[in-house]
C-alpha cells in the first residue's frame, strides 16, 4: 500500500482463485484446503485479503452508476436520466418512471450481486485474517491484524447497510457458508442493522482516526466508522418514527435511537478531525480560475481526500486502460451529451462529448435560495462552459452544452456540474472514458453535521440543530457574496429536508432520504420534463425488487414484498 487504497489487477485475480462465484452470489467454488492454508499466514496475506474487500469499489457500474446516480438520485424528484432521450438505456429510464421490474436486466443485478461478493470477501477475511500469527510469519504484527480486520468489518458494514436502503430485508450471510447454507430468504433489516452495528463497534475500537493514517489515504478510519454507526441509527430511528403500522413488517423491530445517532454524529463534530471546506470563505485556484470556493472545489480533483471527506472510493489514473475497475466514470455520466461547434449548420445538435445522465429537475433548481452557490456548483446551465477539445477546436477550449437533442427527446436543458476536470486532468492520464479522476465522496462531513442536527431535533434540542444546520449554511454562504443561505433562527422538519436537498443535490441521496421519513409518496408523485406523471405506489415503492434472477436461484426463498 502506498499513498492510496490501489485496486491493483493481482488482488482483482486474488479474489477470484480465492472466492470464484457462480450464478448466484451465495454459491462460491471450492478450492484445495492446502492452497488456503498456505496463503493465509503472513502479513502479506492480510494486506492483499484486505484489498480484496475495496476492490468493488472501483467497478464504474456500481457505486456511481447504478446505487449514487440511478438508484439515489434518478429514482427521486432530484433529477431526471435524460441522456439520449426514453429509449437510451431504458432500465435507466424506467427508475426514473418508476416502472422499473424485478427483470430489469442490469441496474438491480448489479447492485446486488456485487454487494454480496464483497460481503462474501470481507466473511472470508474476518475467518482466515486471525489465522496468521507469529508461529506462522516472523514479521507478525498484531497492531496491523487488528487494523485490517477493523477495516473489513467496516467494510461489510457498508455493504450491508447499502443493500438495506436499496432492498429492504435481504439475505444475512455472516460467514462462509457450508454446503446447506446457499438458498436463503430475507432477513428482517432490523436484524441485518444488529450485524452492522456489531461490525461498527469492531471498527470503531480498531481504526484509527483519519490524521493517524499516514500515508495510507482512502482506508477506513475510525471517523468513517462512526459516521456510518450515526447513519444507521438515523435510519432505524426514523423508520420506525414514520412506520409504526407498516402492513408487510419490512420495519418489524425498529426502535427510535435518535440520542445515539446524535452521539455518534457529535463524536465525529467534536473530533476536530474534518471541516466544512470554504466556511472561512477560502478559495481555491483551479481550472476554473483562481478563486473557486470550497463548495465547488471539494468535487474536483484537487477536493480529493480534503478535509470534508470522511470516506470516498479512491481513483486511480495509470494510463493503463483498466476499463471499468480502477475508477469510476461519474464526470462522464453526467456531461453533456452534446457541446457546440462553430458550424451549427453541418451539426445542428452539436457535436458528443459526454453521456447526459443526471439532469437536475426543475424542482431541484427553484429548491435553491437566489445566490445560493450551492447552486452555480451543482446545476450545469445551457450558458454554462466546459473545456474540452474537440477536431474542429485544434485545441483545448471552453464550449456550452448543447441541449437541441436533450430537449427535444426529454424536454430537460441542463445537467449534473458537480463532477468535472479540466481536459488535461483527465486526458492526459486516461486512456479510456471509465478512467475518471475525481473521488466518489460517499461519506461527507456536511453529511454527518445533518445528521447531528436531525438527530438533535428529533430530541426537541432546538439549540444544537440550530448550531449545526447554520454550520453546513454559513459554509454555502461563504462560498459566495450574497449573503445567502443567511443563518435561521429555528428549525423545523422540514428546514431539515430542504437543506439536505440543497447540500447534498446528486450525490445519491434524496430517494432513500425520502423513503425513511416516509415523505416519498408525497414528492415523488410528479411530472417528468416532458409531462409523463410519475406515481409513487405507497408499500412497493419504498424498495427496489430483488432480482429475478436471485430469486430463482434462491429456491424461491426469496420473496418480493407486495407489489412485485
Amino acid at each position: 500500500m502506498k499513498s492510496k487504497i490501489y485496486k491493483f489487477l493481482s488482488c482483482l485475480f486474488l479474489a477470484v482463485v480465492l472466492f470464484s462465484c457462480k450464478d448466484s452470489f451465495l454459491e462460491t467454488k471450492p478450492i484445495a484446503k492446502g492452497s488456503e492454508e498456505s496463503f493465509y499466514t503472513n502479513m502479506a496475506a492480510a494486506n492483499m485479503a484486505t484489498t480484496v474487500c475495496y476492490s468493488n469499489f472501483c467497478m464504474e457500474i456500481l457505486w456511481d452508476l447504478s446505487i449514487m446516480m440511478t438508484l439515489g438520485s434518478i429514482a427521486s424528484d432530484e433529477a431526471e436520466a435524460g441522456a439520449g432521450g426514453k429509449n437510451d438505456v431504458l432500465e435507466f429510464q424506467h427508475v426514473d418512471e418508476l416502472l422499473h421490474t424485478p427483470s430489469e436486466a442490469n441496474v438491480f443485478e448489479w447492485p446486488f450481486g456485487y454487494l454480496y461478493r464483497t460481503i462474501g470477501y470481507c466473511n472470508t477475511a474476518i475467518e482466515e485474517i486471525p489465522k496468521i500469527s507469529k508461529v506462522t510469519d516472523p514479521n507478525f504484527d498484531a497492531a496491523i491484524i487488528h487494523e485490517r480486520l477493523g477495516e473489513v468489518h467496516f467494510l461489510r458494514a457498508l455493504n450491508y447497510f447499502t443493500l438495506t436502503q436499496i432492498f429492504g430485508g435481504v439475505p444475512l450471510v455472516d460467514h462462509l457458508l457450508g454446503p446447506t447454507e446457499y438458498k436463503k430468504g430475507r432477513d428482517d433489516i432490523s436484524k441485518i442493522y444488529d450485524l452492522i452495528k456489531s461490525d461498527l463497534w469492531i471498527a470503531i475500537s480498531s481504526l484509527p482516526e483519519k490524521s493517524g493514517q499516514g500515508s495510507e489515504i482512502g482506508r477506513a478510519s475510525k471517523g468513517a466508522a462512526k459516521s456510518l454507526l450515526s447513519k444507521v441509527y438515523l435510519y432505524e430511528s426514523s423508520y420506525a418514527k414514520y412506520y409504526p403500522n407498516d402492513e408487510q413488517n419490512r420495519f418489524v423491530n425498529m426502535q427510535q435511537h435518535w440520542d445515539s445517532a446524535a452521539y455518534w454524529a457529535e463524536q465525529v463534530i467534536n473530533s476536530a478531525e474534518y471541516k466544512l471546506v470554504g466556511s472561512e470563505g477560502e478559495r481555491f485556484k483551479t481550472w476554473r480560475g483562481p478563486n473557486t470556493n470550497g463548495y465547488a472545489w471539494i468535487f474536483m480533483v484537487a477536493g480529493n481526500n480534503s478535509d470534508e471527506s470522511v470516506f470516498e472510493i479512491q481513483n486511480v489514473q495509470d494510463g493503463k486502460n483498466w476499463f471499468d475497475t480502477r475508477g469510476t466514470a461519474l464526470i462522464r455520466w453526467c456531461a453533456p451529451r452534446k457541446v457546440s461547434v462553430a458550424d451549427s449548420v453541418k451539426s445542428p445538435n452539436g457535436i458528443d462529448f459526454g453521456w447526459g445522465w443526471w439532469c437536475p429537475t426543475d424542482f431541484l433548481v427553484n429548491s435553491y435560495e437566489n445566490g445560493d452557490p450551492r447552486y452555480t456548483a451543482t446545476v450545469f446551465e445551457p450558458w454554462d462552459t466546459i473545456e474540452c477539445m474537440v477536431s474542429s477546436d485544434k485545441g483545448v477550449k471552453f464550449r456550452r452544452p448543447n441541449y437541441k437533442e436533450l430537449f427535444s427527446g426529454t424536454g430537460l436543458h441542463r445537467n449534473s456540474k458537480k463532477y468535472q476536470c479540466s481536459y488535461s486532468e483527465y486526458w492526459l492520464h486516461s486512456l479510456s472514458w471509465q478512467d475518471g479522476p475525481v473521488d466518489v465522496k460517499l461519506i461527507r462531513y456536511a453529511d454527518v453535521v445533518l445528521f447531528a442536527a436531525e438527530a438533535n431535533l428529533e430530541l426537541n434540542n432546538q439549540a444544537k440543530a440550530l448550531q449545526y444546520i447554520n454550520m453546513v449554511r454559513k459554509r454555502a454562504r461563504n462560498c459566495g457574496i450574497t449573503g445567502i443561505p443567511a443563518d435561521l433562527t429555528a428549525v423545523t422538519h422540514d428546514d431539515i429536508v430542504h437543506e439536505r436537498l440543497v447540500e447534498l443535490a446528486c450525490e445519491g441521496h434524496r430517494f432513500f432520504d425520502l423513503v425513511r421519513w416516509n415523505l416519498a409518496n408525497q414528492y415523488l408523485n410528479h411530472y417528468l420534463a416532458d409531462g409523463s406523471k410519475v406515481d409513487f405506489v405507497p408499500g412497493k415503492h419504498e424498495f427496489f425488487p430483488i432480482p429475478e434472477k436471485e430469486v430463482a436461484l434462491s429456491g424461491y426463498k426469496l420473496v418480493q414484498y407486495q407489489g412485485w
